[in-house]
């Protein structure tokens, strides 16, 4: 099943101690567009018109900022400190 924006799973992935949240949908070769929503932004933030027009050709990655809604770490204070 090819899932779309509205229908794509909440997956995760963990990195230095930090669980991320993201949904992948879209076409499965070629590479991926990631999408980042803006500082305080989370994945339902993103019209599904927009990203699925970039998945009829592409696969589309959403991903959650750190300490945003599912992630476990509290939200840095700062943008500096949310490249860390």
């Amino acid at each position: 099943m090819t899932h779309t924006h509205n229908t794509a799973p909440t997956q995760f992935v963990e990195a230095n101690g930090i669980r991320f949240a993201y949904r992948r949908f879209g076409k499965a070769n070629g590479v991926p567009l990631a999408f980042s929503q803006h500082y305080i932004g989370a994945t339902d933030h993103w019209d599904p018109t927009v990203t699925g027009g970039w998945a009829r050709d592409r696969g589309v990655i959403l991903f959650q900022q750190r300490g945003r809604r599912q992630q476990l770490r509290q939200a840095p204070d700062d943008v500096r400190a949310a490249g860390r």
